[in-house]
């Protein structure tokens, strides 16, 4: 895992990572509280971890506005 932030992604607390899966992996933002799991799955968030580390990789758009505005 590399360098981490704190964002809103859609309404939910996230932590975004420039890798988090491998050095090379891409930026992904993982969610901060298993409140927010259904809504996570529902938009396309994976689970890497048990029980809920729950990951989307993010587009370079995505990744950043994230980085700029700390909300996508």
């Amino acid at each position: 895992m590399n360098k981490h932030k704190t964002v809103m992604y859609n309404g939910m607390e996230c932590t975004l990572y420039d890798s988090y899966l491998g050095i090379d992996s891409g930026p992904v933002v993982r969610i901060n509280s298993p409140q927010d799991t259904d809504k996570a799955y529902a938009l396309g968030f994976e689970c890497v971890g048990f029980p809920d580390e729950l990951v989307k990789p993010v587009t370079a758009e995505e990744y950043e506005q994230l980085v700029m505005t700390g909300s996508c």
